[in-house]
């Protein structure tokens, strides 16, 4: 026992009323622990530096079970080096009377810090006492570890949150994953096991889901991977995907508590009172959370009786809510969910409630389908992001139950929202189940043509070409027999599309069948949306047919208020503008086209129109090199996530790439690039657009797009200083002979006769770098 601990006599633990001796361990040393603590830096050094800090008498470290209270409540005292510490552990304590007394009658009348660990279960005794004990001892200061606050006054809160997760869609780069403290927990914990455990391009997707399936929850973390010992990476996934328990192992080396997670839920779960609890395993058939009226609607409370049970269930740290504005949403921790879905599989309400879950987004997909085109796309696709997990879980539910033909209807009303967030994958392999499905069922034939047609827009994204021509081909056909001649029309273009190595007359034939149904009245977005890749197919052979299409994709869309054909075609045409050499107007129409894209919060073209704008802001901006650089990698990153390989915007801005990657090269271009990978689709059309596209009309002088490479920027600025060629050369460390054959380029690019009109041009340009970061 070190010298800043307490020496106390322990006696023995046992369940019921705390007396003096007999029923509870007296304080004790502060365990230590022999394994690392990952992630927690930050929360240590918080911790120690207010248990430095003497006006903080009562602290209270809050949290879900399992996050990791205990250890670091200890690893802070011994960062502190408190000279005088005393330990009592109350987990699994159902009752502490007389803990004040017990306590005055051994803690020491000098400075000492009384660390309490786990005191939820009998919260309302602890702080009582603790009340008392503070009154009566004004050297003394508490430390307490509990599922929720003591709510005494002076109590200084510090909740600790679960590690760090990687974001969804997960990526395979190590380097950046590796940033994340949940995964290299699991690193770590996996190479307890097996020392040749790795993170690589092959397993990091699947370690990453796993953390983030895990909620970033040490304890469940370190039990998720004490199954490696069974099961490889991939497999254990697939079992947690499949809902198969895996996180029922016992942990020899913790407290009885906190062997299992098992264990540790129902500690909680026996806190709440009956309704709570109905509550809480009732809504753990919702995989991505819920709000008050749907947790009102299943569970068929008053609204003010659920808002009290969903109060205290957060209070337990037993549902969370979800960040970001609006109708607030609560999600359960995987571990919980995984708990009460036991519970409720034991007393056979399992199947019920996962009928009456599925109904629910079975009518939702239904609902939110006529709305995902038009004016309130971004409204319903914002609406069903949140929730694509339990949708996808609700598909599951309906196929695997028998109703095959309500999980086509739903997949069908989806299809424009995956295609829309990127989720290809998911959308192709279902839409081939409901087209399948369809064709099985007679008096389906619409809904089996419309499949195949949705299955080939999102094949095509994906740039499976031959699988597009031959769903095409399939709707075509299909709509024929129908009578549908708009679809029929538009299902042809789409399959011109695919066969445009035949030659231009097939886009030419393709487009002017599409362009006659286009002119009738009834003509709708499915029809527009057909013109965007006749249009691509023709713009190299046949300008005047290009413009006809995107005029007439660009009337539908503008008729129907259809915000993301709007900035398809905004894209499209500032693709044109580029070919023709108006780089001023094309930075305009990719602006305006990216602006649109991510109001509604596109993924699948967004790439390539944000390395179109990239390009042209460095072509503007060459000071920027470093936003360039990230956006390229965000473009980069969002593409590798979706597998989006769309063909409607494969265009000569994007030929310029490699020269903007060679100009940019260098340390600062890779430290920038790591940054871009992590940004979100949101967060890097926002960085984007944070740069307005250029004034209509001629660009002035000074403002004229400038390509010099870094180096080149170096020696323009210190001609601008007056320095000759040789002291040019003494500064950067080059010869003579270099500095004079750059000062000679930069002058060709900047299409000026002496270096003084170098100089001015740099004196400009830093003067509209002065206006644009005020402008920020």
């Amino acid at each position: 026992m070190g010298d800043r601990d307490i020496p106390m006599t322990a006696g023995a633990l046992g369940a019921g009323r705390l007396c003096p001796r007999p029923t509870l361990d007296l304080p004790s040393r502060v365990p230590g622990h022999r394994d690392t603590l990952v992630g927690r830096d930050l929360e240590v050094l918080t911790l120690s530096a207010l248990l430095g800090e003497e006006a903080h008498r009562l602290i209270t470290l809050t949290g879900p079970g399992g996050v990791g209270k205990s250890r670091l409540a200890c690893a802070a005292v011994a960062d502190a080096r408190i000279a005088r510490v005393a330990y009592l552990d109350l987990h699994g304590t159902t009752g502490c009377d007389d803990l004040a007394e017990t306590l005055s009658a051994v803690l020491p009348d000098e400075p000492c810090l009384l660390v309490l660990d786990g005191c939820e279960q009998a919260a309302d005794a602890t702080a009582a006492a603790v009340d008392t004990l503070l009154g009566h001892a004004p050297a003394l200061r508490v430390l307490a570890t509990s599922r929720r606050p003591l709510r005494l006054y002076g109590e200084r809160f510090l909740p600790v949150p679960p590690l760090p997760t990687p974001p969804s869609p997960y990526r395979q780069d190590v380097l950046e994953l590796q940033d994340y403290a949940a995964v290299e927990l699991f690193v770590d914990r996996a190479r307890a096991i097996d020392p040749s455990f790795a993170l690589t391009a092959q397993n990091a997707r699947a370690v990453a889901e796993i953390c983030t399936r895990m909620d970033g929850l040490p304890l469940a973390i370190e039990l998720v991977t004490e199954k490696l010992r069974l099961f490889p990476v991939d497999s254990l996934l697939t079992r947690l995907r499949e809902g198969r328990p895996v996180l029922g192992g016992y942990h020899a080396a913790r407290s009885p508590l906190h062997r299992s997670v098992h264990s540790i839920t129902e500690h909680s779960f026996r806190l709440l009172d009956e309704e709570q609890r109905a509550l809480l395993t009732h809504l753990s058939v919702f995989t991505a959370g819920t709000n008050l009226p749907t947790a009102e609607e299943f569970w068929e409370l008053p609204a003010h009786r659920t808002e009290q049970a969903v109060e205290a269930l957060v209070g337990h740290h037993l549902l969370r809510v979800a960040p970001g504005g609006g109708e607030p949403r609560f999600t359960m921790f995987n571990t919980v969910r995984e708990f009460c879905l036991e519970r409720l599989s034991a007393t056979g309400e399992l199947p019920d409630a996962r009928r009456r879950h599925a109904e629910h987004f079975l009518s939702l997909a239904l609902e939110a389908e006529p709305y995902l085109t038009g004016p309130q796309q971004a409204e319903w696709l914002q609406r069903l992001a949140p929730l694509h997990e339990d949708l996808l879980a609700a598909l599951a539910h309906l196929e695997t139950s028998g109703r095959r033909l309500d999980a086509a209807r739903a997949t069908l009303a989806l299809h424009r929202f995956w295609l829309v967030r990127g989720h290809l994958d998911l959308g192709e392999q279902w839409l081939a189940k409901a087209a399948e499905t369809f064709v099985a069922a007679p008096g389906h034939e619409e809904p089996s043509a419309r499949a195949h047609a949705a299955r080939g827009e999102v094949a095509l994204a994906r740039g499976s070409v031959r699988l597009a021509a031959d769903c095409f081909w399939r709707a075509a056909c299909a709509f024929r027999e129908q009578g549908e001649t708009a679809h029929e029309r538009a299902a042809l273009a789409w399959l011109a599309f695919t066969h445009q190595s035949a030659g231009p007359e097939t886009i030419r034939k393709a487009a002017a069948q599409l362009l006659r149904v286009a002119s009738h009245e009834g003509a709708t977005v499915q029809v527009a949306n057909a013109a965007l890749p006749l249009a691509a197919g023709s713009w190299c052979t046949d300008a005047k047919l290009t413009a006809d299409l995107l005029d007439t994709a660009n009337s539908l869309f503008l008729r129907a208020r259809d915000v993301r054909g709007e900035g398809l075609v905004l894209g499209m045409r500032g693709v044109l503008a580029d070919c023709q050499g108006d780089q001023a107007l094309s930075e305009r129409l990719l602006w305006e086209g990216l602006y649109r894209l991510r109001s509604i919060g596109e993924h699948m073209v967004l790439p390539s129109v944000l390395e179109g704008h990239a390009v042209h802001l460095w072509r503007r901006l060459p000071h920027q090199g470093h936003r360039v650089a990230r956006l390229l990698a965000a473009a980069s990153a969002l593409r590798e996530s979706t597998g989006a390989h769309p063909p409607l915007l494969v265009h000569g801005v994007a030929a310029a790439l490699p020269d903007a990657r060679r100009l940019l090269s260098g340390s600062e271009y890779a430290a920038a690039w790591r940054e871009g990978r992590v940004l979100s689709a949101v967060a890097a059309a926002g960085e984007a657009l944070a740069f307005g596209p250029p004034p209509a009309g001629s660009a002035s002088a000074v403002s004229r797009p400038a390509r010099l490479t870094a180096r080149q920027y170096e020696v323009a600025k210190l001609v601008s200083q007056g320095m000759t060629n040789r002291q040019i050369s003494q500064r950067l460390g080059l010869s003579e002979w270099t500095v004079v054959n750059h000062v000679r380029e930069v002058m060709r690019r900047l299409d000026v006769p002496s270096r003084l009109h170098v100089a001015k041009w740099v004196l400009g340009r830093e003067y509209h770098d002065a206006v644009d970061t005020l402008a920020e």
